[in-house]
Parts: C-alpha cells; sequence; structure tokens
C-alpha cells in the first residue's frame, strides 16, 4: 500500500507528504536500541569447534574451517551418500583429524560453555573435550545432523544446527570462521521475585513464562531460604524474544534493552514530534529488527518501530500508544517468528482485543498482521478504522509497574469509548478476573492475604476485615490453593468500569473476638468458633481448660503455667 492510496487521501487533511515528512523527522529523532541499553553479558570463546554428524559431513566441512584453535569431530549417524567418489573424497578431508566414533549421551550449554558427554564401552560417560582441547568444555557446536540435538526453537549462542542445508551451512561458515574472543549481548530480562506469582509457601500459582519462552532459558529453582520454586532466568541462553514479560501478568519479568518507562517515553515522544511536524491521524507498526519494513510500502502516517522481537512490549504498552492518539497498533509476524512466540501473540491480541471491545473500540485497534499479507491487512484496518483516527492524544502518565499502568490505559480508554459498566466474561485462566469468597467458610485468617503477590487481597490492621481490588488480581491461583477452608474461587471477567475494577471492596468483615482475659482483640468469632469444634476432644482443653481457646497467646501461656504450678501432673496431659 503506497503512501498516496485513495483511502489515505479520503481520510486525512493532511497531504501524504506532510504525513511522510513528519513521519521521517519524529523516527529521525528515536535514539538508536542500543543507546538505550543498560547492562551486558559477556561471553568468551578460545575457539574449540566440535563438529557433530554423519562422517563424510563432518569431514568435508571441517576442511572448510579457519582461523580456529581446534575442531573435534564426532561421528553421529550413517554416512550421507554411498558413493564411491564422494567416499574417498570425504575419507581424504581432514586426514590430520581423528574423529570420536562413541555413542552420543548430552549436549547443553552456550558460547564458550558446551559441555559434552559420550558414552563410553563400559557404559560410563566421557567429556571428550577434556582430552581434544585441554579444558572442561567446548565454545562452539556445529550440528551437520538432520534432527538438531538441541531442540529449541532459538538455540543457544554459539550453537549452528545446519542440517544438510547449503544455505545455512555458509552462513555457520562464514560467524565460525575466527570466532574467537570476547562476544556480548544485552542482559536482556530483569526478575522482580517479590511480586512473582510463580509460587509461595508450597502452593503453585503462574507458571505463564514458563510456557512461552523460545529459546528454554527460564526453568525452576529452589529457593533456598523460601525451600519454594523460584523462577530462574538463564540469561547466557536468553535471546530477548520477549516472551515471558509479555506473558508475565505482573511485571514480575520485566525487559530491559530497553526498559518498558524508556520505551514508553520514546514512543510518546515519537508521536508528539510527528504531530508538531504537521503529521495527522498516527497508526503504530511493531516489528522484529529481522524484519525488513521499508516506510515506502507503508501509509504515510503508519509508524514503524524496531523491537528486539515483535514481543518484547506488552499490553501495557501497546495500549499506552492508543491512549497517546495512535489509530491502531499492528504487531508484523513472519516467517522467522517462533512458533511459540507466533502462539502467545496470538493469544495476547485476541485478550487485549476483548478488553478494547470491553472498553467500547474496535478489536481491531490491535491487530497482528503477517508479512505476506502486510499490505493487504493494512488496508483492511485503514478502511474498518476510519472513524478511530484523529483521537486527541490523552494525558502522559508515568510507567508504575504492569498493573498499574494497565489500569490506567485502561482507564483513560473507558472514556474515550462507548463502553457498559457490566463486566464481561473472559477465557479460563486469563489474567484479570475477580476473587469470590464464601464468607460462611471464610474465618478471616488472612493466609490469601499474606500470599497474594499484587497485594489485590488486603487486611485491615485495626480490624478483622478482608479487601479486594479486581484490578490488581492476575488470577494466579495462589489464594485459592492455600486457603485452609477452601472458601476461595476465582472468575476470569475485566470490569471496563474504574469504579468496579480500581475501588476495593470488603469481602468479608466480622468484628473482632476479644481475650476473654486481657481484652485484647486477637481473633475472629468466627475462628474461635472453629478452632473450639476442632479441638473440643483434645485432652488440653477440657473443663476448666476450654476457656483457653478464647484467650490471646500471652493470656494461654500464663493460665498454663498457673495450672502446672498448682498441679505438676497436669504437664502429663500435654
Amino acid at each position: 500500500m503506497k503512501p498516496n492510496s485513495q483511502i489515505e487521501q479520503s481520510v486525512f487533511s493532511a497531504s501524504p507528504e506532510t504525513n511522510a515528512r513528519a513521519r521521517q523527522q519524529a523516527l529521525n529523532a528515536m535514539p538508536p536500541q542500543i543507546a538505550m541499553q543498560d547492562g551486558v553479558i559477556n561471553y568468551r570463546s578460545r575457539g574449540h569447534l566440535v563438529i557433530l554428524g554423519p562422517e563424510d559431513l563432518i569431514r568435508l566441512v571441517a576442511d572448510q574451517i579457519q582461523g580456529l584453535n581446534s575442531i573435534t569431530l564426532v561421528v553421529m549417524g550413517n554416512v550421507s551418500s554411498q558413493d564411491d567418489e564422494h567416499l574417498e573424497k570425504a575419507m581424504q578431508a581432514s586426514a590430520q583429524l581423528t574423529p570420536i566414533y562413541l555413542p552420543f549421551s548430552t549436549l547443553s550449554g552456550w558460547l564458550g560453555e558446551f559441555s559434552l558427554t559420550l558414552k563410553a564401552p563400559n557404559g560410563d560417560e566421557i567429556n571428550p573435550a577434556e582430552v581434544s582441547t585441554g579444558q572442561s568444555h567446548f565454545d562452539l557446536v556445529l550440528d551437520l545432523n538432520e534432527t538438531p540435538v538441541i531442540s529449541s526453537e532459538l538455540s543457544p549462542p554459539g550453537y549452528f544446527h545446519v542440517g544438510t542445508t547449503h544455505e545455512r551451512l555458509a552462513e555457520a561458515l562464514d560467524q565460525l570462521n575466527g570466532m574467537i574472543g570476547e562476544f556480548e549481548k544485552p542482559a536482556y530480562i530483569q526478575v522482580n521475585h517479590d511480586i512473582c506469582a510463580h509460587a509461595d509457601r508450597g502452593n503453585l500459582g503462574c507458571t505463564r513464562c514458563l510456557d512461552v519462552c523460545p529459546a528454554d532459558a527460564i526453568s525452576t529453582r529452589i529457593d533456598t531460604l523460601t525451600h519454594d520454586p523460584q523462577i530462574d532466568i538463564n540469561v547466557n541462553l536468553c535471546h530477548g524474544a520477549g516472551s515471558c514479560s509479555s506473558a508475565c501478568p505482573t511485571g514480575a519479568l520485566t525487559f530491559m534493552a530497553p526498559g518498558p518507562q524508556r520505551w514508553l517515553d520514546q514512543l510518546r515522544l515519537c508521536l508528539d514530534s510527528y504531530a508538531q511536524q504537521g503529521g495527522e491521524h498516527p497508526a503504530v507498526l511493531f516489528h522484529a529488527e529481522q524484519t525488513s519494513v521499508a516506510l515506502d510500502d507503508l501509509p504515510s502516517h503508519l509508524l514503524p518501530f524496531s523491537l528486539e522481537e515483535v514481543a518484547t512490549l506488552g499490553a501495557e504498552i501497546w495500549l499506552s500508544v492508543l491512549v497517546h492518539g495512535a489509530g491502531y497498533v499492528a504487531l508484523l509476524i513472519d516467517e522467522q517468528t517462533p512458533p511459540s512466540l507466533k502462539a502467545l501473540l496470538e493469544n495476547e491480541v485476541a485478550l487485549t482485543g476483548r478488553l478494547l471491545e470491553a472498553l467500547g473500540h474496535p478489536a481491531q485497534r490491535l491487530s497482528l498482521i503477517h508479512a505476506t499479507s502486510m499490505d493487504q491487512e493494512i488496508a483492511k484496518l485503514e478502511a474498518d478504522l476510519t472513524e478511530w483516527f484523529g483521537l486527541p492524544a490523552g494525558p502522559a502518565y508515568p510507567y508504575q509497574g504492569k498493573r498499574t499502568t494497565l489500569n490506567q490505559a485502561f482507564d483513560l480508554l473507558y472514556q474515550q469509548g462507548a463502553a457498559s459498566d457490566d463486566p464481561v466474561s473472559l477465557p479460563k485462566g486469563s489474567p484479570y478476573g475477580q476473587v469470590i469468597v464464601n464468607s460462611d467458610d471464610c474465618t478471616l485468617c488472612m493466609s490469601c492475604v499474606s500470599i497474594c503477590p499484587t497485594a489485590a487481597l488486603t487486611s485491615a490492621n485495626d480490624a478483622p476485615v478482608l479487601s479486594f481490588l479486581e484490578g490488581d488480581c492476575v488470577q494466579c491461583g495462589l489464594c485459592e490453593n492455600s486457603c485452609p477452608e477452601k472458601a476461595i474461587s476465582l472468575e476470569s471477567r475485566f470490569s471496563p468500569a474504574s469504579g468496579i475494577r480500581t475501588e476495593s471492596k470488603v469481602m468479608k468483615q466480622e468484628d473482632p473476638f476479644h481475650c476473654i482475659s486481657c481484652g485484647k482483640a486477637f481473633a475472629t468469632q468466627s475462628t474461635i468458633e472453629k478452632i473450639s469444634q476442632k479441638l473440643e476432644a483434645h485432652p488440653y482443653f477440657q473443663g476448666e481448660a476450654a476457656k483457653r481457646l478464647k484467650m490471646c497467646d500471652d493470656c494461654r501461656v500464663r493460665d498454663s503455667y498457673r495450672e502446672l504450678a498448682a498441679d505438676p501432673t497436669a504437664q502429663l496431659r500435654l
């Protein structure tokens, strides 16, 4: 679609040339991504390569590699061709190298730290790197097997799987030749365990990031203090796909190359600059760095932004861009987009589109488009969303975490749209919804409050009150799983009206129960009744001792010691 399209001319008063000039000036003012990145991860390669695959292929390929300190050949599978001439040529290649014929066992690691184990005839596992390189690991791996040994969608740095594809082999050889020295990449992801909803106190909650990482860089480890599973990011395997931060409902995982606050500030500045230069009715296209986008192929009011990966930014940024005056936000994927990343974006765009509809906006204001049909899909967006161009830019608000930023965007979009105040149901497992408390069973023990990672559930300091804030609930299930009375259930839904979503409501409230000895409030009436029922047969709480259940901790201890002083044999009943 060209800037002089009939659709564009019919919608805008500014000429396509004016929009194009304003767009170019606004994009020129954007700093390069590298200038916005904080922190790096370092790798070191000493140039020790291992090649895995059929013997004929690994011999022939090894002859083409230069500038490395060592090459180790490990034979896997049958030769690729029985042709006599081919086999003779292969056996003469790399004559100075002696292949290893032991069965393959495991391979893991990354650039400069690959651990390979093979099986010895006696069944033991051996490390060939110790013999062939003098170090405990290989620095580089070239895999010529049809099926990759490491099956992650995004392979570790330093691992090259080419199979028998000549084009991929040529690309790998270009990178491998002379690959010695120090290498670095951005430190992509930051983890805040304090607001992570994965697990707490033996209860398992959210697993969204674990389910979507295409590099298999996310795992769980047991925290040495809490003994609970804790999300762990292997920064050496992370490619910066951004799927984990987009999927994380609390913002515990944040993409930091650059961070969301910096991205939001820069996007707003760019949109403001576009308007100041005379551009009208902006729209935004996000695409991955490896996806080439030509300005001349886009409508002149569509501003493209290159990201590390297209999932780098999440719903809170997408919606904030709409708040700031963009007619729509489009996310561009192509054949190189990993399947898991594509599936995540499809789910996130569908869910966010449902939220937009609830707020009174067309779902298409956030759209996922494919590079092979970009022209047609953008033309349809332009035609369908004509009336949504030219909305005034809403007020800028600071990035205050994922959830607060989302709620800010929801409130402002709600004011722009023609929405009903009624909550809408969402698919089970969506990170929006309410907690339902069975007040008859709830004893206000507050275990749910202590385990809630976002403080959606809170208690009062001076009274037994359980309150809930729907806008902060991510439906992780930790409260439901930790409730000793099984009094909590979850309902996935979205409340467009701010009065429902961002105002705290009381779920249960009771008068405090006061200690019968000192008068201090220490529990609720329902808690004392349940404890009394459960302990009515316990020998420690029989007769006069039953009144201890109605005492605070201090008075209960004092009363026990008075009984022991008067009757030392009473300790036998404990």
